[in-house]
């Protein structure tokens, strides 16, 4: 079994500088309702090009070449966007390996007023809980502020598992050393 690995946006591989989330739900809805506007207009290319970090996709793309990890979506994202907005999202923002390996449960349940800092432990606790199986093969990739509530982790063998990135900051070298560790014991080898 593949290793599942639950994903934020936010503070992890989006900056939102110069653009973030709510300006790719802001085309999503102009493409939806404007007609003869398409993916590939002009106005759009720079929103693509900049949603995601580059440094950030780069190590994601090197993980993912790597572990080939099923992911599931943990961002808050979820709350505003489908499957095909957040497929669609994936894709032109140069992430369509992770499009391409979503788990048929692709995003954890929402928890509280719009998930996030309240509640992101107790909703990936929520899906191992019901998707049994995944429960050994799994780690975390969110940023500090959203995965505060990781601090009280019922099990402190399972923290080295769960990666936090800087806010403002991102998926560095530093947390792409981490998360490819935290791959490799999953796997039971050693780095």
């Amino acid at each position: 079994m593949r290793t599942i690995l639950f994903l934020d946006f936010d503070d992890v591989l989006c900056l939102n500088n110069p653009v973030g989330g709510y300006d790719a739900i802001e085309a999503l809805g102009r493409l939806e309702k404007e007609p003869g506007l398409s993916f590939g207009d002009l106005e759009f290319v720079e929103l693509w090009r900049g949603l995601f970090d580059a440094q950030a996709k780069a190590f994601l793309t090197a993980l993912h070449a790597e572990f080939k990890p099923t992911y599931v979506l943990s961002t808050s994202w979820r709350n505003f966007m489908n499957r095909a907005a957040l497929d669609a999202v994936l894709r032109r923002g140069g992430l369509p390996f992770v499009a391409d390996n979503l788990h048929e449960n692709f995003e954890t349940p929402i928890s509280g007023q719009g998930g996030g800092s309240s509640g992101r432990a107790r909703e990936i606790q929520d899906w191992l809980n019901e998707n049994p199986g995944c429960d050994e093969g799994w780690v975390v990739l969110d940023d500090e502020l959203s995965g505060a509530t990781f601090l009280g982790w019922h099990d402190d063998r399972e923290r080295s598992f769960i990666v936090l990135c800087r806010e403002n900051i991102g998926l560095t070298e530093v947390e792409y050393a981490l998360l490819r560790d935290a791959f490799l014991q999953r796997a039971g080898r050693k780095s």
